[in-house]
C-alpha cells in the first residue's frame, strides 16, 4: 500500500543517508546565506560556525589555522560519508520499531548529530586554547 506502514519504514531505509547528507547541505547553506546577511566579524563568526556544525572534521585538518582546496575537499568529502553513515545508523535504528516515519528519524538523527557537533565545537576549544587563544 502507498504511503502505508511497511512504505515509509523502506524510504527511511533506503534514504536515511542521503537525508543526512542533505541536512549537512542545508546547515552549511544556511551558515552562507547568514554570513552574507550579518556583516562584520560576527557574520564570519557565525558563518564559521555552522560551517563546522556541517563540516565537523575540519578540526582534525587544521581549518582554520591551516587552509588549501585538498584540505577542503577531504573535509567535504569525509564529512560526507560521516553524515551518510550517521543517516543510515539512524534509518537501521528507527526501522526496527513498529511504526516508523520521518518525525521518528529526525529525533534519532539529532542525538547523534548533537553528540558529532559537540565534538567538533571540542576540537575547536582545544585547538584554540593550544594556539593561546583564551
Amino acid at each position: 500500500m502507498p504511503g502505508g506502514v511497511a512504505a515509509s519504514r523502506r524510504a527511511v531505509r533506503r534514504r536515511g543517508g542521503l537525508v543526512g547528507v542533505a541536512t549537512a547541505f542545508g546547515v552549511w547553506l544556511f551558515g552562507v546565506i547568514a554570513g552574507a546577511i550579518v556583516s562584520g566579524p560576527l557574520g564570519g563568526a557565525l558563518s564559521f560556525l555552522f560551517m563546522v556544525i556541517a563540516l565537523p572534521v575540519m578540526p582534525i585538518f587544521g581549518m582554520p589555522a591551516a587552509g588549501g582546496n585538498s584540505r577542503i575537499y577531504a573535509a567535504v568529502a569525509i564529512s560526507a560519508a560521516v553524515w551518510w553513515f550517521i543517516g543510515q545508523v539512524v534509518a537501521a535504528r528507527v526501522s526496527r520499531r513498529p511504526v516508523v516515519g520521518w518525525t521518528e528519524w529526525v529525533r534519532e538523527f539529532a542525538i547523534l548529530g548533537l553528540g558529532l557537533w559537540i565534538g567538533a565545537a571540542g576540537g575547536l576549544i582545544i585547538g584554540a586554547l593550544a594556539l593561546g587563544a583564551f
